[in-house]
Order: C-alpha cells, then structure tokens, then sequence
C-alpha cells in the first residue's frame, strides 16, 4: 500500500512539472515546426529514469521512477504531437520519431551507465 502512496505524491509532482517545464520550452523553441517541449520533456525523464534505476531500490525507486518520471514522460503527449506532425509534415514526423527515440534511449543508457558504477 505504500507503494500506492509514493506514486500518487511522485505523480503529484511529475505532472505539474511536465506541464510547466513543457509551457516554458514552447516558449523558447527556435521553431514550432519540431515539438521541442516533447522532445525535452521526454530526454529528461529519460535521463533522470536511467539514474533512478542506477542509484535506487525498493519505494523510493518507486517513487521516483513510476510516479515521477512516469507522469513527467508520457506516450500520450507523444502520440498527439506525432498525430499533429504526421498531418502537418511527413517528414518532420520522421525526423522527430527517429531523434527523440534515439535521444530517449541515448540519454536512459548514458545515465544508467555512467551512475552505476
């Protein structure tokens, strides 16, 4: 039941966290052509992922990881900027898919393997 606790409060953080630091890269994005709030959002819950599973166990891992990061990087908001790119441009919709996968995945294993040992 803990366990329940800890990711309600880590997806009480997450979420309003993704929403603010999405509204703020929207802002500052060099174009709106490419979804840059996605694409940071989603590196950064990578990122902070892979250093969750390097440094953390039982709850707090827990915590962090499903409730946090799992609130923080979502495949909803991917699945509807990848619906609006595919509309708008087939071949942003290509690049965007192939740079934030990659970047995702890079960002994850450089994390997890530079904070595990």
């Amino acid at each position: 039941m803990i366990e329940i606790f800890a990711i309600a409060l880590g997806a009480a953080i997450g979420a309003p966290s993704r929403f603010i630091l999405d509204r703020w890269v929207a802002a500052h994005a060099p174009t709106k052509r490419f979804p840059w709030s996605l694409f940071v959002v989603n590196v950064l819950g990578s990122a902070i992922a892979g250093a969750v599973f390097a440094l953390t166990t039982g709850t707090l891992q827990v915590f962090l990881l499903i409730g946090i990061c799992g609130s923080l990087t979502t495949f909803s908001g991917f699945g509807w900027e990848m619906h609006l790119l595919w509309s708008r441009s087939r071949s942003t919709f290509v690049i965007a898919l192939v740079v934030m996968t990659a970047s995702c995945i890079a960002a994850f294993e450089l994390f997890f393997l530079l904070l595990r040992s």
